[in-house]
């Protein structure tokens, strides 16, 4: 593994890049929920004081009705942390984090597990109650952690040059030539 810790630039541009990426996912289940509201139950079912009366035995208009308006800020609120402490969890990386060759490892250099994750995704929270003054602890860290990476005990390196592929690039001959 490389110690090369992530820099406040890369992290940010992964961070905006995962908000993309969220965005898109919630704007997808909200053009979701408003065909499944046109097609079953008409444009009524965003003014719940409209919904359909319960005629049918299993009254699944009436339930739709009454739950689809809920689905979206549900899906909002809960969706960005199950994304991230999923990712992270599971493959050390965000899609975003991959893309711009960032993992995040514990500070021994192991691999995430669930409940570092979360810990993690808490920092986040600590990180944001500062207004994101626990974000520019990364500019002042030698390891480059934020309050987030401490709180969870992880540090984001580059791990680009960690891969088989990319093992003529680190070595020092290959450096030499460029």
């Amino acid at each position: 593994m490389t110690a090369r810790y992530a820099s406040l630039v890369s992290r940010a541009l992964a961070l905006l890049t995962d908000v993309v990426i969220l965005a898109v996912l919630i704007a997808g289940t909200d053009f979701v929920i408003q065909q499944i509201g046109r097609q079953i139950l008409s444009a009524s079912f965003l003014e719940p004081g409209r919904c359909p009366e319960a005629t049918e035995w299993w009254r699944l208009r009436t339930y739709l009705c009454w739950g689809l308006p809920w689905v979206l800020p549900v899906v909002g609120f809960s969706l960005p942390p199950l994304y991230r402490v999923t990712f992270w969890a599971v493959t050390g990386q965000t899609p975003a984090m991959a893309l711009f060759g960032l993992r995040v490892l514990r500070a021994d250099g192991r691999p995430l597990g669930l409940g570092t994750a979360i810990r993690r995704m808490l920092g986040y929270v600590a990180c944001a109650a500062t207004f994101g003054l626990g974000f520019l602890a990364v500019v002042l860290s030698v390891r480059r952690q934020g309050l987030h990476d401490r709180i969870a005990g992880t540090v984001v390196v580059h791990d680009w040059l960690d891969r088989p592929e990319h093992a003529r690039l680190a070595s020092p001959a290959a450096r030499l030539e460029r």
